[in-house]
């Protein structure tokens, strides 16, 4: 039953989620916030229920996406169902909606507080977007993906919108460094989160077939699905080679331009040739686990980065 828990709520992604949202704001942020004498729009309690309401929103997409999927994990995933094994689905429609709730009720509170009513419109369009992933997008081939891809990108970016006001006053220098580290990450989460969704699309086609769902290896085949993958995590070496030559190019301390091609490039280039090789289910799960590796190392670069700045 614990795995199974474990499996419904999704705790180390949840965790994963709260840990870079403060990351991007001790590490990256608040240190050149700091460094100007601009004290940040979320103090340290308002921040993490900022962080909290951002968790409480992916735990709904969570639940959703257990209620919906259900069957489908009963082919796929056997041992880790929980909605119908161990709670009813009507128990867990009642979670999901008070998870809602909650949220809402959170992100309401902090628009208030920032005196910004228009922000809490974010978060129907977050919860929407989730919702309806579940229920449609994802069984459509690409579109669920992207849908992922842009939520995950969107963790970072939305740490950068909640303090746009510090932001601004800025000087310019500091600004263009702030804005680049923050989309040079959002599109490193986006492009690792749709090698990893393509690839767990294939890993799960018998279940998703049984479905009826048309994701993108059922409707244009596991080969060309590959190709698809290997592109996302193609781009994902070629962005962060970019990165590590702008830091050799300027002169960085070794270790800002070493950790990326040891930690990142190293270790997504050998998931390339496995997902070449690839034939079996346990094949690209490896491959799946192996990109979550990468997004952790990713996420780890940037308290690299601000030790060095600092």
């Amino acid at each position: 039953m614990v795995r199974s828990l474990l499996k419904f709520l999704r705790l180390p992604n949840l965790i994963i989620v709260g840990i870079t949202q403060y990351i991007l704001l001790y590490c990256l942020l608040l240190p050149f916030l700091q460094q100007e004498g601009i004290s940040p729009v979320l103090d340290h309690l308002h921040f993490f229920l900022f962080v909290l309401d951002t968790v409480l929103i992916t735990l709904s997409g969570n639940i959703i996406n257990d209620i919906e999927d259900y069957e489908i994990d009963l082919i796929n995933r056997p041992d880790s169902v929980f909605v119908s094994k161990y709670i009813s689905v009507q128990q867990a429609w009642f979670l999901y909606f008070f998870v809602v709730i909650i949220s809402f009720l959170l992100a309401l509170y902090l628009a208030f507080y920032v005196n910004k009513l228009l922000l809490v419109l974010i978060y129907p369009v977050a919860v929407a977007l989730l919702y309806f992933y579940s229920r449609s997008f994802k069984k459509l081939p690409a579109i669920g993906n992207l849908v992922v891809g842009i939520f995950c990108g969107g963790v970072a970016g939305i740490v950068l919108f909640a303090e746009k006001d510090a932001y601004f006053q800025m000087s310019a220098t500091l600004k263009n460094t702030t804005l680049w580290a923050f989309v040079a990450y959002s599109i490193f989460a986006f492009l690792t989160t749709m090698y990893r969704e393509v690839i767990k699309d294939i890993e799960d086609m018998e279940g998703d077939a049984e479905r009826n769902c048309k994701t993108l290896p059922i409707v244009i085949g596991e080969k060309k699905s590959k190709i698809i993958a290997f592109f996302f995590g193609a781009s994902t070496v070629i962005l962060t080679g970019y990165v590590s030559f702008l830091f050799y190019a300027n002169d960085f301390h070794f270790t800002l331009w070493a950790y990326p091609i040891l930690a990142i490039i190293f270790p997504t280039l050998f998931l390339l040739f496995l997902n070449i090789k690839a034939k079996q289910k346990k094949d690209y799960h490896k491959i799946s686990t192996g990109i979550k590796g990468i997004m952790l190392t990713g996420l780890l670069f940037l308290p690299l980065f601000y030790f060095y700045f600092n």
